[in-house]
Order: structure tokens, then sequence, then C-alpha cells
């Protein structure tokens, strides 16, 4: 168990690191730089999922096309509630949309997944679980005040809560998807392959669906606004290299996020998605306090809405 608790860390730590490469979208246009990155993410994704399990394209097979209705819907809500993300943030702000998100992510990646097998925790576990749930929400939210107050305002606009609000359903489901993916892990475990490989045959499903989805949506806007000069220019060729980079760091943490659910135990995939987003917003903060974004700004809501977020991982652990 401490182990898997120490792959959540790390997966934890891409998490809320990946989204260093966003900072800027030049020399590409927002959708064209986002189109490639779906790409990117694509390509990572089956590579590496081939490469460990060279037998998946017959294990699929022999699931039917309906068994993956389920993970490539999910993939795909979340792959267009990632644009609802990046849009949100021009309506609202950042601290806001990311506040929110991750708030709603927690609570439907959770529970949604519990509802669906009926497994619950039951006794002092269920305390356990209860308290660590509630307390990652209210650190999730200190942390979007503290973020508001950091930003002085917020564009306040309807359509602007609303696409954060479908940001965070959409990021739930993808932990609905993955867990709907144990048949292919049983497939892959009777071929004795090792836990990476089962992780990265189970998210396949998903992040294809997400990935199709969004890059659709960016053709669609490239099309639309005729950007498409923006994909080849100076520079273009550097940029699409490193959002490769940017797209192996985010894989790595749903990979090691999916390595963890399984040394977690029974209760892996709702226990882990709760501390795998709590871990990525403390993350995240570190890497805003080291890039600037919080300075001159004060700075005691944003620590204590990370202690209370610790106190959630030690409620969390003891389920």
């Amino acid at each position: 168990m401490a182990i898997g608790f120490l792959v959540l860390l790390a997966a934890g730590l891409c998490q809320g690191s990946f989204g260093l490469g966003y900072k800027k979208y030049t020399p590409f246009s927002w959708a064209a730089f986002w189109g490639i990155y779906e790409i990117m993410c694509i390509i990572t994704a089956v590579l590496f999922a081939f490469i460990m399990a060279p037998e998946l394209a017959e294990i699929f097979t022999r699931q039917g096309f309906g068994y993956f209705l389920v993970p490539l819907g999910c993939g795909a809500v979340w792959g267009l509630s990632a644009v609802g993300f990046s849009k949100g943030i021009d309506k609202i702000g950042m601290s806001l949309v990311y506040g929110i998100s991750m708030g709603i992510s927690t609570i439907v990646g959770s529970l949604t997944p519990m509802m669906i097998s009926r497994s619950f925790p039951e006794g002092g576990s269920a305390v356990f679980f209860w308290v660590g749930l509630l307390l990652t929400v209210l650190g999730v939210v200190i942390v979007t005040v503290a973020g508001i107050k950091r930003d002085g305002r917020a564009k306040g606009s309807v359509f602007g809560i609303a696409l954060a609000v479908f940001s965070g359903i959409g990021s739930g489901f993808m932990n609905v998807g993955f867990s709907h993916s144990e048949e292919v892990a049983a497939g892959l475990q009777a071929l004795n392959r090792p836990q990476l490989a089962v992780s990265a045959a189970r998210w396949l499903p998903v992040l294809v669906g997400g990935c199709l989805a969004g890059l659709i949506y960016c053709i669609g806007e490239v099309s639309v606004k005729r950007e498409w000069k923006t994909v080849v220019q100076k520079g273009s060729a550097v940029r699409t290299l490193k959002l490769f980079g940017v797209s192996i760091v985010w894989y790595a943490a749903l990979i090691l996020y999916g390595l963890s659910t399984d040394l977690l135990g029974e209760m892996g995939e709702t226990v882990g998605w709760i501390l795998f987003n709590a871990l990525a917003l403390i993350v995240s903060v570190f890497w805003g306090l080291k890039t600037g974004e919080w300075k001159g700004a004060k700075k005691g809501l944003l620590f204590a809405g990370c202690g209370v977020l610790i106190a959630a991982w030690i409620f969390t652990v003891l389920v």
C-alpha cells in the first residue's frame, strides 16, 4: 500500500506540472496549438500501450465495439470539457475555473465509480472517506477564493461558470471511463503483463475518445477562422517537439495514477482520484508561486487551503 501512495505522489507531481507547457500558444493560434497537442497525446498513448502490450489489438477485438462505448463516450465528454476549461478562463479567470473544475471533478470521479459498482466504504472507513472528501472540496474552495482575491476581480458570466462546471464533470468522467475497462485489465493480467501495460490499456479508449473529440473541435475552429497558416511557420517544429514532451508528462500522470489504483486495493479508483486531484492542485500552486503568479499577493488563504488538502489526505489514506 505504501508503494501505491508513492506512485500516486509521482502521478500528482506530473499532473500538477504538465500545465507549465501551456504558458504560451505562440507561434500557433489557440485552436492550432490544442489540435497539435491532441495529436501528440494520441501518438503518445497509442505507442506506449502497444509497446507495453503487443497483443492489445487482439484483446480489444475480442471485447467487441459495444464494450468500448462507455470509455469512448466518457473520453469524448472529457475532451470537449477540456475545451470548455480553456474557453472558461477567458470568461471568468483561471483561478475560478480551476477551482470549480477540480472540485466537481473530485466529486464526480470518486463517487460515480462507487455508485456504478455499488461498492461503498463501510464502518470506520466510511467516516474517513467522507471526511476526506469533504475536506478536499473545502480545500479546493479555499484555494479558489485565494485565487479570486489575487486576481482582484472576476469577469463573472453565467456562461463562463457553466463552462467551468462542464469542465469539472468531464474531468470526473475520465475516471468513470477508466473504471469501466476492468475486463481488458483481466485479459492482460492473464497474460502476466506488467501493471504499467494494464494501466496503459485501460486508459487508451478514454484518451483516444477525448483527444479525437477535442481535435475535431479544433479543426473546425481553425477552418472557420482560417488559421491553417499558423501550423507551418517559423518556430512551429520546435514548439511541436516541446508539445510532444508535454504530452509525455501528462500521459505519465495518468499511467502512474492507473498503476496506483491497483496498488491501493479495492478503493483505489475512488480514494486515488481524490488524492490525485488534491496533489495536482498543491503542485500547481507551487509552480504558480515559483513562476511569480502570486507575486505581491497575500498568500494566507492559499496556504490555509493547502493545509486543509493535506488534512484531507491524512483522512483519505486511513480509508
